[in-house]
C-alpha cells in the first residue's frame, strides 16, 4: 500500500507532492490532462506563497524575475476601453520594499502555466514524487484503513486498482472526486457566466501612460476586464455573456476579434489563443473530508477572481493538511489531528470567500455612479461623466471604495486558527480587517 494519492497536478496538487516529500513521505501525482494547460489562468502569487515555494527549494526569487514587474503591473485602471477615457487608478496590492517588514518576497503576477513549470521542474528531481499524466480517477473505495483507486490510462484504456493511506483531491472547481463522495458546495454556483477571450498581442504602445495590470471596461456595450500577463504578448479579455449570449457554440474567430477591438477601442493586430466559457462562483465545501480522503484547493472552495485569493488559499491548504499527514503517517501524532484541517481552512476559505464576493459587487457602486440610477437615462449620464469625469464626486468616491479589492495584505499573511489541536488559540475575528496585517 502506497502512502498519499493526489489527485489532479494544478499548483495544489503539485505543491502538495513537493511538501510530502520534503516531510519524507511518498507520493502518486496523477492528472488526467496529458499537458498543462496553456490558457494564462490565475497570476497573482502572494507572499505566503512564495514564502511556501522557497522552503520547498523552488526558488521565490526566480519566480519573482519570471513575473511581471511592479512598474508593470503595478495598476489598476478603470476605464471606458483600454485606450479611451480613465475613470480612475489604484494600485494593485504591495509589491514593493514596504513589505519587507513582514515578508522577503512581495506579491508577484506570473501566468499559472509558468508557475506551474517551476514546480513540474521541482518534481522531476524528487525521487518521493511519482507524476503520472492521462492518467484518470475512476473510482476511490473508502474503508477504516485505506482507500482503493482505480486509475484508467486515458489513451490506453487500461485500468489499474491500487491501495493509498490517503487521498488528496486537488482536482479543480469541478471535482469529479468531490461529486463522487457527495460533498456539496454551499453558496452561490453562478454568480455571471464569462467569456474568457486568451490571446496573443502587442498592446504595449497603447498602455505605455497607463501601465497596469487590470483594466475594467465601462464603455456601454463593451464591459468586462483586460488581464495584461504582458503588455508586449500575453492577454485575455473577460467578457460577460447575458441572456441570449450565454450560447458560445456559434462564436468564430471573427466575432472574437470584434470583442477584442471593442475591448481595446481601436483596430487591433491579435490572434486567438484560447477562448473557455466559466462561470463566476462563490462556494465553499460543506466539508474538506470524507474519511481518508481530503478536498484541496478549488475543489474545496471556488472564488470570484475579484481579488486573486483562489489559487494562493489553495497553497496553503496543502500546507496544512500535509504536514499532519506526514505527522500521522510517521506514527508522531494521532489521526485526529487530521481533523483540524478543515477546522482550520474551511474558515480561512469563508473569509475569502467572502470577501471574493464584496469585491465583486462592489464593482457595481462604480457602474451606478458612471450611468445613473435611472436605466433610461443611463446612455446621457454616462456621456456627462465621460465628459467631465473630475465634476462628479461621486465617481471619485465610487473608486476609492474598490481599494480593499486590491490591497488584501491581511487576507494573504493575517488569518490565525482556532482549532482542537491549539492549546488557547486566540480569538478569531469574524469580520478581519483586509488591508491591516498585525502579526
Amino acid at each position: 500500500m502506497q502512502p498519499v494519492l493526489i489527485v489532479g497536478a494544478g499548483p495544489v496538487g503539485q505543491i502538495a507532492a513537493l511538501m510530502l516529500s520534503r516531510q519524507g513521505i511518498s507520493s502518486v501525482l496523477i492528472d488526467r490532462r496529458s499537458s498543462t494547460l496553456m490558457a494564462p489562468k490565475a497570476h497573482a502569487v502572494n507572499p505566503r506563497t512564495l514564502e511556501i515555494c522557497e522552503s520547498l527549494g523552488v526558488s521565490a526569487d526566480r519566480i519573482r524575475a519570471l513575473g511581471a514587474s511592479a512598474n508593470d503591473a503595478g495598476m489598476v485602471y478603470f476605464v471606458a476601453t483600454l485606450t479611451g477615457i480613465e475613470f480612475g487608478a489604484l494600485p494593485y496590492e504591495r509589491q514593493g520594499l514596504e513589505t519587507l517588514a513582514d515578508t522577503p518576497y512581495p506579491l508577484t503576477n506570473i501566468p499559472q502555466p509558468l508557475f506551474e513549470a517551476e514546480l513540474t521542474a521541482a518534481i522531476a528531481g524528487d525521487a518521493n514524487v511519482t507524476f503520472h499524466r492521462g492518467i484518470q480517477c475512476d473510482d476511490l473505495q473508502v474503508s477504516a484503513d485505506r482507500v482503493n483507486a482505480t486509475l484508467r490510462n486515458l489513451a490506453s484504456g487500461a485500468v489499474s486498482e491500487q491501495s493509498f493511506d490517503y487521498v488528496i483531491a486537488a482536482d479543480g472547481a469541478r471535482s469529479r472526486t468531490r461529486q463522487r463522495l457527495g460533498i456539496t458546495m454551499a453558496g452561490p454556483e453562478v454568480l455571471q457566466n464569462y467569456l474568457m477571450i486568451h490571446f496573443t498581442a502587442d498592446l504595449s504602445h497603447l498602455t505605455e501612460a497607463r501601465k497596469g495590470l487590470l483594466y475594467f471596461l465601462f464603455e456601454p456595450g463593451v464591459n468586462g476586464v483586460l488581464i495584461a500577463y504582458d503588455r508586449a504578448h500575453t492577454w485575455v479579455l473577460m467578457h460577460p455573456l447575458k441572456g441570449a449570449d450565454k450560447d458560445v457554440t456559434s462564436y468564430d474567430d471573427a466575432q472574437y476579434q470584434a470583442l477584442i477591438e471593442q475591448a481595446v477601442g481601436c483596430p487591433v493586430s491579435a490572434t486567438v489563443e484560447n477562448v473557455t466559457p466559466w462561470s463566476m462562483s462563490a462556494q465553499v465545501a460543506e466539508q474538506y473530508r470524507a474519511g481518508r480522503v481530503f478536498l484541496a484547493g478549488d475543489a474545496a472552495h471556488r472564488f470570484p477572481p475579484a481579488g486573486g485569493l483562489g489559487l494562493n488559499t489553495g497553497i496553503v491548504d496543502a500546507q496544512n493538511l500535509t504536514w499532519k499527514l506526514a505527522a500521522v503517517l510517521k506514527g508522531k501524532a494521532g489521526a485526529g489531528l487530521l481533523d483540524t484541517y478543515e477546522q482550520e481552512r474551511q474558515p480561512v476559505a469563508r473569509t475569502n470567500s467572502t470577501q471574493s464576493l464584496a469585491n465583486s459587487a462592489r464593482l457595481a457602486d462604480l457602474r451606478l455612479a458612471l450611468m445613473g440610477s435611472d436605466r433610461a437615462l443611463a446612455a446621457q449620464h454616462y456621456a456627462a461623466v465621460a465628459a467631465a469625469p473630475a465634476d462628479f464626486p461621486a465617481l471619485a468616491r465610487a473608486v476609492e471604495a474598490q481599494r480593499p479589492h486590491f490591497d488584501s495584505f491581511n487576507l494573504q499573511l493575517g488569518y490565525r486558527y482556532n482549532s482542537s489541536a491549539i492549546h488557547n488559540p486566540s480569538p478569531v475575528p469574524t469580520a478581519p480587517d483586509v488591508s491591516r496585517y498585525q502579526p
